[in-house]
Formats: C-alpha cells, sequence, structure tokens
C-alpha cells in the first residue's frame, strides 16, 4: 500500500548503504533479495566488515495512525540501536523529527531517519527537496527543513502566507515582503545566512536559504544559561564582522536578538550566521538618523526605536550589545534591565564590561559604530580571530574580512 505522500527518508551516513524515500505504509530492511522492501547486499556492502552482522531481516519501519505515528520494530538476531540505545527484537515509537539507527553494533551508524512532512507543492523545489520537520514559526511564516534525496543536501525553506501578512500589515505588505527578500538575497558574507531561490506562488512565498543545524543562540543560551567568555567571543566577533559588513553597506538589520543569530554545528565552536532580515532596511538618509519607525523585539530595542527619536545602524549595535550581555548573564537580562543587569554580575570580565557598557550608551550619537567596536581590547584577542578564520575557511573557502580600523 502507498501513501500519496512520502512520510519519511532514509539518509545513508555509511554510502555503503541505500538510500530510500518512504511511501509505502511498512519496509522491511535486511539481507534478504526476495523478502526485504530495502536490500542490504551490494557488493560494497558485501566486502565490509559490518556486512556478517546484518541478518536476513533485520528491522520493519512504518507508518500508521494515518501518519501521526512512526513505529520501529527490530526483528534481527543482534538487534539495532536508535539514537545509542539498544533495541532487540522489539518495537518503539520514534517520537523526534530525526533518530539516528546503527545496525547490529553501536558504532555502525548506518541511517539518519528523518521524518517528512509532506510536500511544498511548488514544482521546481518538489523535484529537488523532501518536505521534512517543522523548525520554526511566526505570524505569518512557517520555517520547514528541506532535504535533497539525492545529494543529501540540508536546506532551510520558509514559507510566507500572503493572505496572513496582508491582514496584519495591511494592503501594501508586498512592499516590505520583497523588501526582505530583496535585501537577504543582495548580501554575501560567511557569517550571513545565505538565501538562495524564491518561488512565488498565488498565497504563498516559498524563500529556500542555508540550514543551520545547530539551531540558534536563544537555544544555547537557554540550555547552557550562561556561556564562557571563550564562547562568546567565538560567535560574537562573527557577528560583529556580519553587521560592520551590512553598515557599510547602508544596512540596518533592526531585529538582532539570539534568536536571530543561528549556528551551524552544535559544537562549542561553530561557524554563527546572522538571519531574518524581516524588518531591514536600506539607510538612505545621514548616517545617524533614519526614520521614527517601530521594528524589532523589545527587550533588545535601542531607545530611539523604541520612544520613535528617530534611529539608523546604531540601533543595531545596541541590540548587539543587549545580545551579548544577554549570553553573558542569561535572563538576568530581562529583570535587570541594561547595565543594572551588567552591574549585578560581580565576576564578569572587564574587557567584556567594557565593550557592553559602550554599546548600551543611551545616547546613540555617543554610541560607537561597529567599526570603532573593534579598537576596544575584548576584540583583540587574535588567536580567537585565527580560529574563526581556519574554521570558516575550512568550512566555505572563505576568509573574515576584518573591519579595517581594528
Amino acid at each position: 500500500m502507498s501513501c500519496s505522500v512520502p512520510w519519511g527518508y532514509l539518509e545513508p551516513i555509511n554510502s555503503i548503504y541505500p538510500r530510500k524515500i518512504l511511501t509505502k505504509s511498512s519496509y522491511t530492511i535486511g539481507r534478504h533479495l526476495h523478502e526485504c522492501d530495502i536490500v542490504l547486499d551490494s557488493p560494497e556492502l558485501r566486502q565490509h566488515e559490518y556486512f556478517i552482522h546484518l541478518s536476513s531481516k533485520h528491522f520493519i519501519i512504518e507508518c500508521v495512525n494515518n501518519g501521526r505515528s512512526i513505529i520501529f520494530h527490530d526483528i534481527s538476531r543482534n538487534g539495532c540501536y536508535i539514537d545509542g540505545e539498544l533495541v532487540h527484537q522489539s518495537k518503539i515509537s520514534f517520537q523526534n523529527p530525526e533518530h539516528i539507527i546503527s545496525l547490529a553494533l553501536i558504532e555502525n551508524r548506518a541511517y539518519k531517519f528523518i521524518r517528512l512532512s509532506g510536500l511544498f507543492n511548488v514544482i521546481n523545489l518538489d523535484e529537488r527537496y523532501l518536505k521534512a520537520n517543522l523548525l520554526g514559526s511566526g505570524s505569518f511564516a512557517n520555517v520547514y527543513k528541506a532535504v535533497s534525496s539525492i545529494t543529501q543536501t540540508h536546506r532551510a525553506v520558509k514559507i510566507i502566507n500572503k493572505d496572513h501578512c496582508e491582514k496584519q500589515i495591511g494592503p501594501g505588505f508586498s512592499k516590505y515582503l520583497y523588501r526582505e527578500v530583496s535585501i537577504h538575497g543582495s548580501v554575501d558574507h560567511p557569517c550571513i545566512l545565505r538565501r538562495f531561490e524564491v518561488f512565488h506562488e498565488k498565497t504563498n512565498l516559498f524563500v529556500e536559504m542555508e540550514y543551520a543545524g545547530g539551531g540558534s543562540l536563544y537555544d544555547r543560551i537557554h540550555k547552557t544559561y550562561i556561556m564562557t567568555d571563550d564562547e562568546c567571543k567565538f560567535i560574537f566577533y562573527q557577528i560583529a564582522c556580519a553587521l560592520a559588513y551590512l553598515h557599510r553597506l547602508k544596512i540596518v538589520h533592526r531585529d538582532i536578538k539570539p534568536a536571530n543569530v543561528l549556528l551551524m554545528t552544535n559544537e562549542k565552536e561553530t561557524i554563527a550566521k546572522l538571519s531574518d532580515f524581516g524588518v531591514a532596511k536600506y539607510v538612505y538618509a545621514s548616517s545617524r538618523y533614519l526614520n521614527t519607525t517601530i521594528a524589532g523585539t523589545q527587550q533588545f530595542m535601542a531607545p530611539e526605536v523604541l520612544f520613535q527619536t528617530g534611529h539608523s545602524t546604531n540601533a543595531d549595535v545596541w541590540s548587539f550589545g543587549m545580545t551579548l550581555l544577554n549570553a553573558y548573564v542569561g535572563d538576568t537580562i530581562f529583570r535587570l534591565r541594561g547595565i543594572r543587569a551588567l552591574n549585578s554580575i560581580s565576576h564578569f570580565k572587564k574587557d567584556a564590561k567594557e565593550i557592553i557598557a559602550k554599546t548600551l550608551e543611551k545616547n546613540t550619537f555617543a554610541r560607537p559604530d561597529m567599526i570603532q567596536l573593534f579598537r576596544y581590547t575584548w576584540f583583540r584577542d587574535n588567536a580567537c580571530f585565527e580560529r574563526i578564520q581556519k574554521l570558516i575557511h575550512s568550512q566555505t573557502g572563505k576568509y573574515l574580512n576584518l573591519p579595517c580600523e581594528r
């Protein structure tokens, strides 16, 4: 029996195993040529030491209750490991969007099971990507993980509902929507999330973007509560360079916060990417004055934005400082606003305290810009910059251009 849409994808971790998009209600996986739907009997696999540990029928995976449940059933002699936990001659229900399946031996990581959630219903997207789990949602947009069954490339696809936009923003919503897409697509920096293609449909706008597997800085802060000085430097040096780049292009982001800083992996030292250009804008007036429109997230909003006295790129400097303070002190930042939160931490490092105090200068004209921030001691950890450069070059082939006044 086949389902109308794919419900799962077995993505091989080891290339000796075959990949498979799951559309039937049940699959048997093993070595038997005639009784298995997915046969583990390729010439490459036969030559591998893992082959002798595989059973003629090793496991069954099935979609039940109209796609609401995924059941994994081990039927092998040596068992399976799901996310490192042994499953032997028993059934379990898959609860997470993704699971690692090891066959017979815990080190034999064969597959990543990815739960799918239907189709994008956009021909150019559905030809290349499978729609996986929901990564996040907003008032008029959802972001899904997308997986290529050919290259195993992972993407994030933002689906913006035009009807919801019109209800919340008004008839002129298209101007703001296309400004976001245009600005995001015009920038190219190793620490800014890449925007790829955009697909227009009658009711939705689909934006294909880079996928960040490490989640957001918000997730990391809430997981660890307080980050170390080295962790903060490694991430915030990158975001500072990204902001300096945007400001040179006369772009103000206007929504710098932990949720909009994405991390490419779960490693402590990882590439950080600035994301979400929903309220970004070009600065056409003077470098210090833009307009009185409220934009962004209130807890991280500069005073000149909050009180509508006129703002420009320096509003991002305040938000950068609040985000850095949040990383250092956790939720204390919301109980004791700004400088009071900074002063409440007795063990705070002097250099970090200085840089945050400078960014949280209430007078926008006295507040240093992003280029000037690099003159301060906190930004002079050359060893940290060298590690960042090495990581970025190894993963992207690019180098991080440091502000010239550093």
